[in-house]
């Protein structure tokens, strides 16, 4: 994730979004050297190591590691989650991806927006995803205050 200030990198890194380069390194990793980095405390590995867990054939167990993230307050593991439930599985669920971006939303992120619009639903499916995101935000952020991106 890009940051237009310090302010803005200073939260992405509170809520376990990876810079670019971080990014770019931890795709690189096999999951045995994310789980590594997870156990040892990298909230970026560790959305990394639950999205491929969950791809690689494993998925409710990579949707586990990625709940649980999120339930610790790793705003970034609603983008894991939305990555999977996008993904090319069986249990691909367009609906369902865009209700954990706007998860990510509600707690903060302004820019999860931008990818929720870039998922092209129609307006029953966005409808269906926000009232999917209201129950989220209950099971997931146990109503937890919003801790909003700065904007700059």
């Amino acid at each position: 994730m890009v940051a237009n200030s310090d302010a803005e990198a200073q939260w992405l890194w509170m809520h376990g979004y990876p810079t670019e380069d971080e990014l770019a390194r931890l795709e690189t990793l096999n999951l045995d050297q994310l789980k590594a980095e997870s156990q040892a405390g990298n909230q970026a590995a560790t959305v990394i190591y639950g999205k491929k867990t969950a791809v690689a054939g494993q998925f409710y167990k990579g949707i586990g590691i990625l709940r649980r993230a999120a339930v610790a307050g790793n705003l970034y593991a609603y983008y894991g989650l939305s990555d999977v439930y996008i993904s090319d599985t069986k249990e691909k669920n367009l609906v369902d991806s865009v209700a954990y971006l706007r998860l990510a939303y509600l707690l903060g992120d302004a820019k999860a927006s931008a990818v929720i619009a870039s998922r092209g639903l129609s307006s029953i499916e966005n409808v269906v995803a926000d009232e999917r995101a209201a129950a989220l935000y209950q099971t997931f952020a146990k109503n937890r205050q919003p801790s909003p991106r700065p904007f700059e």
